[in-house]
Order: C-alpha cells, then structure tokens, then sequence
C-alpha cells in the first residue's frame, strides 16, 4: 500500500533526525532544536519549490496554524524528554501516540475512520511490542523528581496525535503535501522562535553543529512529507501503526553502527511490532471496496 510505503519513509528520516537532535542537546536547548530545525525544513522546502515548481499559496491558514501548534508541543515535549529521562522512556512515551490517535478517531463525529475494534487491539499489540524491545522501566528511575517530565512526555504524545489527526483535514480542504509540509515547519518556527537563545547559540555553537542541523532539517522535511502523504490518503490506522517501526530501526541503528546488543527481549519486540503493522496493513486492505 502507497501510504505504507510512505509511512515507513518517514519512520526512517525521523529516526535519522532524533540521532542528529540527541546528539546536537548538549550544544543546544530545546528552543533552539525546535527552531533552527523547523526553519531548516522550511528553508530547504522553499528551494524544492524552485526547482519543483508545486504550489505554496494557501487558503487554510488556520488550519496549518492549528496542526504547527499541536505539532511544536509535541515536538517540544520530545526534546524535552530526551534529555530529562532514559532514552527507552522518552522513546515510549512518544509512540503512545497512536494509541491516542485511535481514541481521537473514535471521539470524532466523522465514524468512517475510526478504527474498527482489531485494528485499536493492533495498535495496543505495537505498543506492547515497543515495551518489550526498550523495556523503559527496566532502568532505575526516580518517580519524584521525573514525574513532571514523565508527565510533559504523555501531554506530547496526545499533541503529536492531534496534529496527525488534522493532517486528514487538511487533505479535505484541498491542501498539497508539500503545503502542509511548508506551512508546519514555517508556521512552528515562528512559534518557538520566542524560546530560543538565537545569538548566544551563533557564538557557542561551531560550523559542524550547524551542519547537522541543517541536515536533521533536510531529513525533516522528508519525514513530514511521508507523514503527510500517509495520513493524507487511505486508512489512517495503516501510518498509526507503522509509526512504531521507528523504534525497530533505531535498535537496528544501534546494532549496526554502536554494536548495542539486541537479546532476545528486544528481538521479541521488533517481531511483535512487526506482525502488528502487518496485521494493520493487512485489515485496511480487507475495508477496502472491491
């Protein structure tokens, strides 16, 4: 399926840019993550356009206000996460999304894209899968002094769901994906620009920082592109829950090039996660007409 294809694209630039933004926290805050990568994706999204010729110029400024808002809180809450709880945590908190996507799907009046009762079990299977290949709490954590980042994590989670929701409504109103794209990186610059420290990151920060940026933004506005094209056209819960493929990759990444080992725990995770997603895929080929 096309926003499969789609979906997994953007799990593997994303994964690519959470490397670069670990990396890049010690040199930066979160504002500033927040802003020079938005700005980036924006930037390099203005110079496809010149060569590529789509169009820009929109009619749904709200709802592109809208959708950057929820995202820049998600992604904020992420950064945020990062660098305040262990990676497993972080990275499981933010894949709870789907699991409010789902529950957003099933609130909306619109009932022809929630998600039937196998594909909700599908998506808490993923997640199980996700538990099993981090094990979050297997590492020591002190409750009382991470519980507001614990929280801030979930609350990002919801909001990441949220602008997931609205790219559906954007495709309603007649909007292109690279518009979407545009108007969330342009759009969340803005937003978190009053939260950076611009200057003083200039003088900290060397040449090779900003490179990385500037390719974590390239890599963003790659994975917003295949978010949006997947959420955009078919079954929603097919990207919902190929979101969790991004952990598989990040493990294999470490396996690869840092030769974390993997044991059987993890192992059974990524084979879980990946009979979820198939299952999901396989269920909205069954809803299809014909």
């Amino acid at each position: 399926m096309t926003s499969a294809l789609w979906m997994l694209m953007a799990s593997a630039c994303f994964t690519l840019m959470a490397l670069i933004i670990k990396q890049q926290s010690d040199h930066f805050g979160v504002g500033d993550l927040l802003f020079l990568r938005l700005a980036c994706s924006a930037g390099w999204v203005l110079l496809l356009q010149r060569l590529m010729r789509f169009p820009l110029r929109t009619t749904a400024i709200g709802l592109h206000a809208r959708r950057a808002a929820f995202g820049c809180v998600a992604m904020g809450a992420w950064y945020h996460t990062l660098g305040s709880l262990p990676l497993g945590v972080s990275v499981t908190l933010n894949y709870m999304s789907p699991l409010f996507l789902g529950l957003l799907l099933h609130l909306d009046k619109d009932r022809r894209s929630a998600p039937t009762t196998r594909q909700t079990a599908l998506l808490c299977v993923g997640f199980i899968g996700v538990l099993l290949m981090m094990n979050p709490f297997g590492t020591s954590m002190d409750m009382g002094h991470q519980a507001g980042a614990f929280a801030i994590g979930v609350l990002g989670a919801l909001f990441g769901a949220m602008a997931f929701k609205d790219v559906k409504s954007l495709k309603a109103v007649g909007q292109n994906e690279w518009q979407m794209v545009f108007y969330f990186c342009l759009l969340g610059a803005l937003l978190s620009l009053p939260f950076t420290r611009v200057l003083h990151t200039i003088t900290t920060a060397g040449i090779g920082d900003f490179a990385l940026l500037a390719l974590a933004g390239w890599l963003g506005a790659w994975g917003q592109l295949g978010v949006s094209k997947a959420f955009g056209r078919g079954d929603p819960m097919v990207p919902a829950s190929l979101q969790y493929t991004s952990v598989v990759l990040s493990l294999a990444i470490g396996w690869l090039l840092f030769q974390e080992q993997l044991g059987a725990q993890r192992m059974a995770g990524m084979a879980v996660v990946v009979a979820a997603a198939m299952g999901a895929i396989a269920l909205a080929a069954r809803k299809r007409p014909g």
